[in-house]
């Protein structure tokens, strides 16, 4: 078994079926992207699935220096969970398009470690990455502490930690919480800012920044 068979698959469908049947409130701002009729999902997560590329859904609506983003041959990152320990510098869009094999691999890492859960991440939140690293001018991989998160496991960190949203983005597949050895976290913070294109936490006590697709905001210190 590929190590990218090992989690289970989940999908913004199943998320929202799941929350009207518990009786979960989710406000709009979250089943809406901004701008958006809906958040999209990039491919399948499971990497031997059947991808069909008439089934990438369009990203989070663009929002500052990403809706300027020229459409380069291609966009690389390098991601590395910092739990888990997966190490991938890939390309995950080509010519115009994402691409499978990347999106799968960046899927699988961001996965929920405590549940073994992945999902289909927003790819916008891969252009904040990778533009985030075009602002620093670095190849410095990014080190990821948190993407996914069930509702499951938000409530429980939510429990430990009253900074922990309850509605958290990070359930929707649309935020990551990273720092970058070597990079200051106010340079880094910085850096996020300057993209304007969605939300960035400071988290400064615990060495990472926030960062999600959704409206442009900031907080913390």
């Amino acid at each position: 078994m590929s190590k990218l068979q090992g989690h289970r698959q989940v999908t913004r469908r199943q998320f929202l079926t799941k929350a009207a049947v518990t009786g979960l409130t989710i406000p709009l701002a979250i089943q809406m992207g901004p701008g958006t009729a809906g958040r999209a999902h990039a491919t399948s997560a499971v990497l031997g699935s059947s991808i069909d590329l008439s089934g990438f859904d369009k990203p989070t609506q663009l929002q500052g220096a990403l809706a300027r983003l020229p459409l380069e041959p291609s966009r690389s990152i390098h991601l590395v969970n910092a739990h888990t320990g997966d190490d991938f510098n890939l390309v995950y869009f080509r010519k115009g398009r994402y691409e499978p094999d990347g999106v799968i691999h960046f899927n699988h890492l961001m996965r929920d470690r405590r549940a073994n859960v992945a999902t289909n991440m927003d790819t916008t939140l891969y252009d904040q990455l990778y533009m985030l690293r075009k602002v620093l001018e670095t190849k410095r991989p990014i080190h990821v502490l948190s993407g996914y998160r069930t509702p499951a496991t938000n409530a429980k960190l939510r429990k430990r930690s009253k900074r922990v949203a309850k509605y958290s983005l990070h359930m929707e597949g649309r935020a990551a919480d990273i720092f970058m050895p070597g990079v200051s976290i106010k340079i880094l913070q910085q850096a996020a800012l300057e993209i304007a294109s969605g939300g960035v936490g400071l988290y400064s006590s615990s060495h990472f920044i926030h960062i999600d697709t959704g409206p442009v905001r900031n907080w913390g210190g």
